[in-house]
């Protein structure tokens, strides 16, 4: 009796193995992510019926990695993020951390670091020279009014940044627009004196738009890291698979 009670318990013990393993892997195998995206050239784009760019490649690799498809979802930055929050997408990247984002979303660990620049007319400087944000948005511009600084819609560009912005007010107008297009045409129009953008976009319209354009690397901005953000509805543990995703990508 005591002989069959353990066989028993063996064959229960065997069968909760089965289920729960099938149970992973059909969970495993069910993680379809939503994600937001837009053109963000040349980090993500789609093209004749392909995506490609860094972002893309790397969010693709890591998905792969943490056992998840994704379903694309072609929506402008600001209404993704609102998305997000209403359980509506599951997964945004290059998103710097920010407070107000984290009362919606959980973050991934880093995955890459982020470095703004500053894009002028080729007028003052030298192309990758080093420039103060604060010292530029105290200068007057040729126009003698305020500086016209253009910042992308639903960006945070990191506490230090922000702050500098902040404590120059009165020295600068933002301008909130979509698209790095957008910012060129307002630049060689001289509706903006500036831009900040990311240094893979900068490094891409000076080789596109030379001489017009220049780059310059902003003094007080040091790289900031850049992470995959959840709503809160997607599990925990996808979290974490793409968190060990992350960590066996940057050890290789």
């Amino acid at each position: 009796m005591r002989y069959r009670s353990s066989l028993f318990s063996l064959l229960l013990a065997s069968l909760a193995f089965m289920c729960s393993s099938t149970l992973a892997e059909q969970s495993r195998s069910e993680c379809e992510l939503r994600v937001g995206w837009d053109d963000w050239p040349p980090y993500f784009e789609f093209e004749n019926g392909q995506f490609y760019g860094l972002e893309y490649d790397l969010l693709k690799a890591t998905a792969d990695a943490a056992g998840c498809s994704l379903d694309m979802i072609q929506v402008p930055w600001v209404r993704a993020l609102h998305m997000l929050s209403k359980g509506s997408l599951d997964l945004l990247y290059g998103a710097s951390y920010s407070e107000e984002r984290d009362e919606f979303s959980r973050y991934s660990l880093p995955y890459r670091q982020e470095q703004f620049i500053l894009i002028t007319k080729s007028e003052a400087y030298d192309q990758g020279r080093s420039v103060s944000l604060h010292d530029w948005l105290q200068s007057t511009p040729a126009h003698g009014g305020r500086s016209r600084l253009g910042l992308f819609r639903g960006n945070f560009y990191g506490e230090k940044m922000e702050r500098i912005l902040d404590d120059n007010k009165d020295h600068v107008e933002r301008v909130y627009l979509g698209s790095n297009e957008q910012m060129i045409e307002m630049l060689t129009r001289n509706r903006l004196d500036g831009f900040i953008t990311e240094d893979g976009v900068a490094r891409m319209l000076t080789g596109t738009f030379p001489p017009a354009v220049q780059r310059l690397i902003i003094k007080e901005q040091v790289a900031d890291p850049l992470h995959y953000i959840f709503s809160l509805e997607v599990p925990v543990e996808v979290i974490e698979r793409f968190n060990a995703a992350i960590i066996n990508n940057t050890q290789d």
